[in-house]
């Protein structure tokens, strides 16, 4: 089936040029009015919309803003398409809410490449956030099938992600950090057999074979769990040696383990968990982790206000169904 593009614009011309060009590729709904394009994306809930700014009644910008606080259809993409000044209309659009912006007369390479992007990019972000919800659950059964009195793996994910991009990777290494680690946990949904293998090693074999993406960030951590910046750990590998994910999972998880320990006010708990583990730099962890910790323990304190507050999930199947 194909994607659904809402068009909205006042002037039938405008609604013709954009059907001549996106008709042989997407299924195309059409409004003339920025209240109609209000309730056909409620109704139809399409994958994309192309919105002009000058109608009468209500404006793109006003539609734009509408739309994105709307929980049911704010995910939407929003492409404004403006006859007005370039940058100050792609100001206001982006201000909105708007992810792209076109200028009429419009492109009709431009509008089929804008629209295939940005298409693409909300698949992706819908994967993901729907990858990450199934891995999260596969952590929460992992926890209860172990007794564990909470379900820190989620909580941990975030605190990795954050901590990645502070420490100077990119976004995409970060969100595959954020991904991989509660699939880690994967190995304890199975019993051994009777062999003693460590969880670990039978989430490793499940993951053996993955050569790229957040599996195969997974299957790194796993490997390199046990590692400590001084090379005393297992395997016995140190300092620059040890990938880059598996220094910051390190410290996530040691900073994580003593907040859940501590008691007192978020905000003391957090500055005592970096106090801590700062006694370590250089032993266990990376030293300029822990700077970065220092640095930004006011951010990180307010990060875990929240992730504290947050209930994070619990498995959708009772743990006898495993």
């Amino acid at each position: 089936m194909a994607y659904k593009v809402l068009v909205v614009d006042d002037e039938p011309s405008n609604l013709h040029v954009m059907r001549t060009i996106l008709q042989d590729q997407y299924t195309l709904i059409f409004a003339k009015s920025g209240e109609r394009a209000i309730e056909l994306a409620m109704q139809q809930r399409p994958d994309l919309i192309l919105l002009d700014i000058m109608m009468p009644g209500m404006n793109g910008y006003e539609v734009c803003r509408a739309l994105k606080n709307e929980k049911a259809v704010s995910h939407i993409p929003i492409i404004i398409v403006s006859a007005l000044d370039e940058y100050q209309s792609e100001v206001e659009g982006l201000k909105s809410g708007a992810a792209d912006f076109l200028i009429k007369p419009v492109s009709p390479e431009l509008v089929k490449s804008r629209v295939a992007n940005l298409l693409g990019e909300a698949r992706a972000t819908i994967m993901r956030e729907n990858y990450q919800l199934v891995i999260n659950q596969i952590a929460a059964v992992a926890a209860l099938h172990n007794n564990y009195v909470e379900i820190t793996a989620p909580r941990v994910a975030k605190f990795c992600e954050w901590l990645a991009v502070k420490y100077g990777l990119t976004k995409s290494k970060a969100e595959d950090i954020g991904l991989a680690y509660p699939l880690c946990q994967i190995g304890e949904l199975w019993d051994d057999g009777g062999n003693n293998t460590t969880a670990e090693s039978r989430s490793l074999l499940l993951l053996s074979e993955a050569t790229k993406g957040f599996a195969c960030v997974a299957a790194t951590l796993l490997t390199y769990k046990n590692t400590r910046w001084d090379g005393s750990g297992f395997p016995e590998i140190e300092a620059e040696k040890i990938p880059e994910e598996c220094r910051v999972v390190t410290v996530a998880e040691a900073i994580d383990m003593e907040i859940e320990g501590l008691e007192g006010s978020v905000s003391e708990r957090v500055k005592t968990a970096i106090s801590t583990l700062s006694q370590e730099a250089g032993t266990l962890a990376d030293p300029r982790l822990i700077h970065i910790l220092d640095e930004n323990s006011e951010e990180l304190c307010r990060l875990y206000f929240d992730w504290l507050a947050s209930p994070w999930p619990t498995p959708i199947l009772p743990i006898n169904e495993f």
